[in-house]
């Protein structure tokens, strides 16, 4: 994989781990910002709940509550401790409108801040959008096609570029060289890795680089930023 990885240039890529200046404090509508991390939420209040049903149920609560009154008193600190209050608290709340024989029994103390379920899925969920972001950006440029070469990359890890160049061309019908490849698996590392980083700057509350990177390390994110400056 060292290969495939290594800048065609010989000169390091650098992100800038602060670039994104929208952090979820500043969001103009609360339930408009939270709906991008349905996904994550879901997952896990359906492993609360042990039904997708009732974590929909619960979902509409919480975002009925977010419309009504935004974030409230609690606009501060990472955003993926706001919304797990929230979760446990709505889950609480859907589970108190079952009748009494059909509640099913909730065990919250296992759902910390830092519990690993929870910081699974938060992860899963901001590497989600950071796929979806690089596939946007293909489509808009698709003279540069960073998200195929590094979707094909990730996804088996072929060993040599010549073996990426056919696992592209069989995949997607599309035909790159060798050098290309390289050079745009080198860009689309690069652009990953700082959506990434903005993905992350976002759901603090004023962060600074040093904010960002110990978010990146708790998340277990930083192979994405493996011989990457920041």
């Amino acid at each position: 994989m060292a290969d495939l990885t290594s800048s065609a240039t010989g000169r390091t890529s650098s992100i800038n781990l602060v670039r994104s200046s929208h952090p979820w404090t500043q969001a103009d509508s609360a339930a408009g910002f939270v709906l991008r991390y349905l996904s994550p939420m879901r997952r896990q209040l359906t492993a609360i709940l042990g039904s997708s049903d009732l974590a929909d149920e619960s979902l509409k609560l919480l975002l009925g509550h977010l419309v009504s009154v935004g974030f409230g008193e609690h606009k501060r600190g990472r955003l993926r401790d706001f919304l797990l209050r929230g979760i446990r608290s709505a889950a609480k709340s859907a589970v108190a409108e079952l009748p009494e024989g059909s509640r099913p029994t909730l065990d919250l103390e296992s759902i910390t801040l830092e519990s690993k379920q929870w910081l699974t899925y938060w992860r899963e969920g901001l590497l989600e959008r950071a796929w979806r972001s690089l596939e946007r950006q293909e489509h808009t440029s698709p003279e540069s096609p960073v998200y195929t070469v590094l979707h094909g990359a990730t996804k088996s890890t072929p060993a040599t570029p010549a073996m990426l160049v056919l696992q592209i061309a069989s995949e997607s019908g599309l035909k790159i060289d060798e050098a290309t490849v390289q050079k745009t698996l080198a860009e689309a590392r690069t652009l990953f890795a700082q959506l990434i980083a903005d993905e992350v700057a976002e759901t603090l509350e004023a962060p600074t680089s040093e904010d960002v990177k110990r978010e990146i390390a708790l998340l277990g994110l930083g192979k994405a930023f493996s011989g990457i400056a920041v």
